[in-house]
């Protein structure tokens, strides 16, 4: 090879090799980690499937919500004490299956009441095992919990009264001769009637025999009768924390009205 037929040789390679750099830098970088056509697509088919998947489930809470809002309406409407529409939550998924079935595994009632003497109440129901039958709906058990609060009750006994839960005891105060007195009693549960049982007592600070008369009458004079419960709920416990008094109820084979 010559040097006139090597010279141009050269100057055609050159023209190759830039003409190549100069279209990838044309084309640009490719992009790392960029998806292609194919794997979008898929991504799409995906997020569709789910959405599809997701509107049986959305159809099913809103008709058990739907379920719940009628039920909380018909239980206000046949308990003159509640002082609002309770909130329901019917469990179970899916709710129109069990609906169609006629039966709900647990139905959980809440709501605020009110007693005859003025007494504030929030009731808690738990229905287990609740069936459609030929008289409306029945539950294999029911529990309930009543709280009254402490304030409202020490109110109910005058000024100068007040009503403390210490260590699941009720600590009474009031001004007796204008020194304090403190009477610590246990809640107990006689029948349908809540009872005190003194266990401890001070006046001024100083302890004194809580098994004296005068504290025992004023104990006695404390004694309330249980109001009769929703839905033949027995009585079955008392407690008490820092701010109520709980009444505690349960029955079993409760007869329910046509509430779904």
């Amino acid at each position: 090879m010559n040097h006139r037929t090597a010279q141009p040789d050269a100057r055609v390679k050159g023209a190759v090799r830039g003409g190549a750099v100069r279209g990838a830098a044309a084309r640009g970088p490719r992009r790392p980690g960029r998806p292609d056509r194919p794997r979008r697509t898929r991504r799409w088919v995906l997020a569709g499937a789910c959405a599809l998947l997701a509107v049986p489930v959305v159809a099913d809470r809103v008709a058990a919500g739907v379920a719940e809002g009628r039920m909380a309406d018909r239980i206000a409407a046949r308990q003159s004490a509640l002082v609002a529409a309770p909130d329901v939550s019917i469990d179970g998924f899916p709710f129109l299956w069990n609906a169609a079935a006629g039966s709900y595994p647990e139905v959980e009632v809440e709501g605020r009441a009110r007693t005859d003497d003025g007494l504030p109440v929030t009731a808690s129901l738990d229905l287990r095992e609740v069936s459609r039958t030929a008289g409306g709906y029945a539950a294999e058990t029911a529990r309930g919990r009543f709280e009254v609060p402490l304030d409202a009750l020490a109110a109910k006994r005058g000024a100068g009264f007040r009503l403390t839960g210490r260590d699941g005891r009720l600590e009474i105060t009031r001004s007796f001769m204008g020194v304090p007195l403190v009477v610590t009693a246990e809640l107990k549960l006689t029948g349908d009637t809540v009872t005190l049982e003194p266990a401890a007592a001070s006046l001024a600070g100083r302890p004194i025999d809580p098994a004296t008369p005068q504290i025992a009458a004023a104990l006695r004079a404390a004694e309330r009768k249980i109001p009769e419960l929703p839905l033949g709920l027995v009585p079955s416990g008392i407690s008490v924390d820092g701010s109520a008094v709980t009444v505690h109820a349960e029955a079993r084979e409760v007869a329910l009205a046509d509430t779904a």
